[in-house]
């Protein structure tokens, strides 16, 4: 089995402590340097989250992705690099963790805690039936989880695939989004034919990074907005299917299934322009 590290934003972790090593090494200096293929392949060997690593298939705003082995199964790789980003670090402001209430000035520390909420988030949506893949282990800025495909070749993109059914692809995709809202009170926030791959004949959600929580103490302005773009984007890749259906609807069928308790006259506070607690 993958490892998975207990995430305490108080101690060090694997990351961290090679870091130490390094420094005890190079006599009291160790910069944290930017991911490269062959450091990820020896820190994800080394820290036990697969045996070995073959290639970069992918890399997004914030991580690259590796086609890695487990024992000779694929699996992917993620790695969220420290400065080829989109994300910087404040050295004036620091960095509030999501994953605790730490401030951090240090960009291990954020990437680490990246890769912890993107763990997270995967493993409630593997538990609540979502069609996501199946995360396996995290250490540092590392995670690891199912490689969606064949042996050789990961499942294609909803873009580039034609659907025989796409009516029944269509409710299947927004059944197991209100899954993701009501359930698991998230909104992916990046949803469309892109982040979408088709294997199986079922749609996967992939790439959750920006994943908005909603709960007592969201915005929830900004998060039906985030439901309704999502929910266009979805709608507009099956228009070219001659399948029209009103977004403002189905984002409706969604805020009445979940809206939090504390949040429910949002839209009637907004109007008067009072801020929600």
């Amino acid at each position: 089995m993958s490892r998975v590290e207990k995430y305490n934003p108080l101690k060090s972790s694997a990351l961290s402590r090679k870091k130490g090593e390094l420094k005890e090494e190079r006599k009291g200096r160790a910069e944290i340097q930017e991911i490269t293929y062959e450091s990820v392949k020896e820190d994800a060997v080394r820290f036990g989250l697969a045996t070995d690593v073959l290639y970069q298939m992918n890399a997004g705003k914030e991580a690259s992705i590796f086609l890695a082995h487990w024992k000779g199964h694929p699996i992917v790789l993620k790695a969220y690099r420290m400065w080829l980003s989109s994300h910087r670090i404040s050295k004036k402001k620091g960095f509030h963790v999501p994953a605790s209430s730490k401030k951090t000035y240090c960009v291990l520390d954020m990437m680490e805690s990246f890769a912890v909420v993107e763990f997270d988030l995967l493993e409630k949506c593997f538990h609540a039936g979502v069609p996501v893949p199946t995360p396996i282990g995290r250490v540092g800025n590392y995670l690891t989880m199912r490689f969606i495909g064949d042996e050789v070749e990961p499942a294609p993109q909803l873009k580039d695939v034609h659907l025989v059914n796409p009516e029944v692809v269509l409710n299947q995709i927004l059944d197991d989004y209100l899954i993701m809202y009501r359930d698991v009170h998230y909104i992916h926030g990046d949803l469309s034919r892109y982040n979408i791959l088709w294997w199986q004949d079922r749609g996967w959600f992939i790439d959750v990074p920006q994943a908005y929580e909603v709960g007592p103490w969201c915005d929830m302005n900004k998060a039906e907005r985030m439901l309704l773009r999502d929910i266009r984007n979805v709608l507009s890749y099956f228009e070219s299917y001659d399948i029209h259906r009103d977004p403002k609807h189905i984002l409706e069928v969604f805020l009445s299934e979940y809206i939090p308790s504390n949040k429910k006259h949002y839209r009637e506070l907004a109007q008067d322009n009072v801020e929600l607690l």
